[in-house]
């Protein structure tokens, strides 16, 4: 029997007040109970760049921000001890505090406290002066020479200061120092009292003083005391997290609050003196060029970002202020002819080639702004010009930007010249042309000639870096311009860029509905049919949305999507999983890829637009479904519903009804989802959901994936070995190898040298190949540690074998890239070298290929350093890489190492004999001995020495062996 209306509402009424009641009363004990949950961390609370109070009374900086990161997911409540850091750190070793943030890892203190297994990042020491001193100079390190040099006591800087001075033979009075507060220190320079100040590098921008030179650098950890193991392990797990969910988050926090202040905001005494003598620096800029930089017509006044730029860098330099003058012309050849005649000292924006800067004369100063690039093409019969090489571009006369640009770029398509933006657009939609250019910024610039010849958008994914050139001789304003440019960041140049991105041509209400009438058109369609089923809808859903209201009436929603705000939501979620535990609910993480660039070029508008879709169809899928969903974050969303074994169907849907809102912008989906599984709460699922969610990134050719068991196990195993990591060598749990390489010019083949290859004994896991721990301990910077564990081990086995038989063979340890970054790198391998008292000869230094492609400079100087110095350098993997011939000439590389992969097909395939005796060949025109590795058959051997390679390795010959019995068939073997 039905019960009529008015009956049902007062029992629905009277069970909305009873659950209104309950939660009222129960409210302050839930609250209670949470409260309790928390652990109470006694923290060092110390002034500084790290952190800080601002003149609010509020906390802030970097180590702050970070703390409350770990707090979060540690759940974790914190106490503040405020004291000088000397004091701090020695409460941290007494156990008067529990963390202390900013604590260089040591050998000594890791005997009194306890480390985690990341670091919070990475910082550099400097020396500073003051900024009228100009007696300390680095030119003339004499001049340190009798000086006293401040330094907080007990710190890691006193001692880098300490080897700093003995390294460079100065005699330096070291004043160590116990100044409660950064201020203090910085008196006590000013006054005299000290002449220079040793401490970290987020003193560079500060007016009190000046850097003169670094002196070394480290990693930096939150510290814990040795008597809160517990609160260890909640660190290790939290910094974990944190890793996961962005792994360049230390790098984010420093140039968030430490970045920005490394820059010396001084002019030197020569660059000051250029500004007195020459007066206002005069800028040639491009004119009709928004949202860069215009001239108002009137009076022919700047107007654009370099505007707001300029006005910035007048001001920015602590002990000058610096005028600008400016000339527009239309074109950015133009103004580089007049600053070549004289008329002007400097051009702005430009993008131009290192090789074209040179041969012009000219200098290219850092980029102080850049944008992304699109290509405008025909939306019917145009060429696909993301695959097509024969492609013909039109570019404005005299624009050497986009002329670099398609040199650095699209080096085979070819390029139509026109006088100005309009007959460029003409040429596309005529066919002259298969497509033009345009900046991110300056597409709403465009818009009108875009529509009015309808001609579409492409994201070309590559960027323009636009800087100012002057001439090559002026290195004083060169100088400065780059200061300027390190000194206002990024930051205030895209807020320009944006605000000048918008400004448009005025156009009439019948223009507009002419230029978008299909538009137009389609928006009522799409209106009306929405209107529609809304009404046919609404009939259906009232029922359910009675059921529902009285669980969502406390509900904030987010305003946008209208789907509920991430508190809420996780709020619900976990009632859902308390109150109805037979519920299998799986967890989804969804995510818009490079959503922030679609709102930069299509306006926030467009952006809100595209997510009101997610949320609209999201909610429809729920309600036919069950669940529900929230907007997390501004690109992501979770959901949280029942159980389906095929969650393609709800993807596809997604993707489509963002396509049919994108036509011209392609905006993909990303997904993860995690399965209900018993005993993981909702919270731990949605980690798990994420986690697969970015796994898709990668070149994953399906946007769904689907977190499992491996996954799990594996976060865990590599968790596990970066913890174990110290101890293991510690403990001597890694085993050094040594694999043979033979010469096979001599008959018999003979043994001429080895390479040490590491294993690692793990107690409870066993023998664990190298390649399960090598790549995790490199992505998490700590493949240094072992490196030097293995050059210690071969030194000391070289140095045994040659007292015990008196001959030795060379034996090759691996440098990787995080080695030969390390400023200490020769330091610590001399010391190897003299303790054991071996020839740099006999440790032969193997650097891999992909190394030299980044920073190349950089590690052709050290490794041409160790190679001067007597050791062998072995370019290891060759022809991998991307290393060119010329560049190979320039390397320091003393043997090739040809890489197994050429080896193994030898026999069978064509190509890669072909290139085998190609690397041959240019071994032998470079004078460079080679080594093959991995040879296992005879028909590979024959092969390699009928083209006159000299040196072999692999498993032919023999497999990697311990050390014993390395000893025994080879070293021993060698006086038999």
């Amino acid at each position: 029997m039905r019960l009529p209306f008015h009956l049902k509402f007062k029992n629905s009424l009277a069970a909305v007040i009873i659950f209104v009641m309950v939660v009222i009363i129960l409210k302050p004990l839930f609250v209670h109970a949470q409260k309790e949950d928390y652990k109470t961390v006694r923290v060092g609370w110390y002034e500084s760049n790290y952190c800080y109070t601002d003149k609010f009374g509020r906390k802030n900086g970097l180590a702050y921000e970070y703390q409350c990161k770990i707090a979060a997911y540690a759940g974790w409540r914190y106490e503040y001890v405020e004291g000088s850091w000397p004091e701090l750190l020695q409460k941290l070793r007494d156990g008067e505090i529990d963390l202390l943030s900013d604590v260089s890892y040591t050998k000594e203190r890791a005997k009194e406290i306890l480390y985690p297994t990341l670091p919070m990042g990475q910082e550099s020491y400097y020396i500073y002066v003051t900024p009228d001193n100009t007696e300390i100079t680095i030119d003339n390190i004499e001049s340190f020479n009798g000086k006293k040099c401040g330094v907080n006591r007990g710190s890691f800087q006193e001692d880098l200061l300490s080897a700093w001075a003995k390294e460079h033979d100065v005699d330096i009075e070291i004043v160590e120092m116990d100044t409660t507060s950064v201020e203090e220190s910085l008196a006590m320079l000013k006054s005299g009292e000290i002449d220079a100040y040793c401490a970290m590098d987020t003193y560079g921008g500060r007016q009190e003083c000046s850097p003169v030179c670094k002196i070394g650098a480290s990693d930096y950890y939150l510290a814990v005391s040795s008597q809160k193991e517990d609160l260890l392990n909640d660190l290790n797990a939290a910094l974990v997290r944190i890793h996961n969910e962005d792994p360049y988050y230390n790098q984010k926090l420093y140039e968030k609050y430490i970045y920005s202040v490394n820059y010396s905001a001084f002019l030197t005494p020569d660059e000051k003196k250029w500004v007195n003598g020459h007066g206002a620096i005069r800028i040639g800029f491009r004119d009709n060029y928004l949202p860069y930089c215009d001239a108002v017509d009137d009076s022919g006044e700047l107007t654009g970002a370099l505007k707001e730029y300029l006005e910035r860098a007048s001001a920015c330099m602590l002990n000058e202020k610096i005028d600008y003058l400016t000339t527009g012309y239309p074109s950015a050849e133009e103004a580089i002819q007049a600053m070549e005649s004289g008329e002007v000292d400097a051009v702005f924006p430009v993008q131009i080639g290192l090789y074209e800067a040179e041969d012009k004369g000219i200098l290219v100063t850092n980029p102080p702004m850049r944008s992304e690039i699109y290509a405008v093409v025909r939306k019917k019969g145009g060429k696909d010009i993301s695959s097509d090489d024969d492609v013909r571009v039109a570019v404005n006369t005299g624009n050497t930007s986009f002329e670099t640009f398609i040199m650095d770029n699209y080096p085979d398509w070819k390029i139509s010249y026109y006088d100005d933006s309009e007959a460029c657009f003409e040429a596309v939609a005529a066919g002259q042309a298969d497509c033009m250019f345009v900046s991110s910024y300056r597409i709403n610039q465009t818009d009108r000639q875009r529509s009015s010849y309808d001609l579409s958008l492409i994201a070309t994914g590559k960027y323009i870096d636009f800087s100012f050139v002057v001439p090559k001789e002026d290195i004083e304003l060169y100088s400065i311009l780059n200061k300027s440019v390190s000194l206002i960041g990024d930051n205030d140049a895209s807020s320009a860029l944006s605000k000048y991105a918008f400004i448009k041509e005025r156009v009439t209400f019948a223009q507009y509905m002419m230029d978008n009438r299909e538009i137009v058109i389609a928006v009522v369609s799409v209106i009306s049919i929405i209107i529609l089923l809304l009404m046919i809808l609404k009939l259906q859903s009232d029922k359910r949305a009675a059921e529902r209201q009285k669980l969502i009436t406390a509900t904030e929603y987010d305003h946008v999507t209208r789907l509920y705000n991430r508190s809420f939501f996780y709020e619900y979620v976990n009632r859902i999983n308390k109150e109805h535990p037979d519920y299998h609910y799986d967890a989804i993480a969804l995510n818009l890829d490079q959503f922030h660039a679609v709102n930069a070029l299509n306006g926030w508008a467009f952006g809100d637009k595209v997510l009101k879709a997610m949320g609209e169809e999201i909610k429809s899928y729920l309600d036919e479904s069950s669940g529900i969903a929230c907007r997390s974050q501004a690109d992501r969303f979770s959901i949280y519903c029942k159980r389906s074994d095929n969650y393609q169907n709800l993807y596809d849907r997604l993707q489509r009804r963002i396509d049919a809102l994108s036509i011209n912008v392609n905006i993909s989906l990303r997904m993860g989802v995690m399965h209900y599984q018993e005993g993981i709460d909702p919270v731990q699922q949605f980690d798990h959901a994420r986690t697969a969610c970015n796994m898709v990134r990668g070149g994953h050719t399906s946007k769904i994936m689907v977190f499992n068991e491996e996954m799990r196990n594996e976060e865990l195993r590599d968790q596990r070995l970066l913890n174990d990591l110290r101890r293991a060598l510690d403990e001597h749990e890694f085993l050094v190898y040594f694999q043979p390489k033979f010469d096979v010019k001599s008959n018999p083949p003979k043994i001429c040298s080895a390479e040490a290859l590491v294993r690692w004994q793990h107690p409870e896991l066993g023998l664990i190949p190298p390649g399960d721990f090598i790549p995790l301990f490199e992505d998490n910077c700590k493949i240094n540690l072992l490196d030097r564990y293995v050059w210690k081990t071969v030194a000391e086995k070289l140095a045994f074998w040659r007292d015990k038989y008196g001959v030795t063979v060379p034996v090759s340890v691996n440098l990787s890239r995080l080695d030969v970054f390390d400023p200490e790198l020769e330091t610590v391998i001399s010391d190897i070298i003299t303790s054991n008292g071996i020839d740099r000869g006999m440790l032969d230094l193997e650097v891999t290929e992909s190394a030299y492609t980044d920073n190349a400079d950089k590690v052709i100087s050290v490794v041409s350093n160790l190679r001067r110095q007597g050791h062998h350098i072995e370019m290891d993997d060759f022809g991998t890489g991307y290393s060119s011939l010329s560049m190979l000439s320039s390397m320091p590389v003393d043997i090739l190492k040809l890489d197994r992969s050429f080896i193994m097909n030898l026999e069978n395939n064509q190509d890669d004999a072909r290139l085998t005796e190609l690397i041959l060949d240019i071994a032998r025109g470079l004078n460079v001995d080679v080594v093959a590795e991995g040879v296992e058959t005879e028909g590979q051997l024959q092969f390699l020495m009928s083209r006159g390679c000299g040196m072999v390795q692999g498993y032919y010959f023999s497999p990697p062996i311990p050390a014993s019995m390395f000893e025994e068939k080879y070293i021993a073997n060698t006086i038999g």
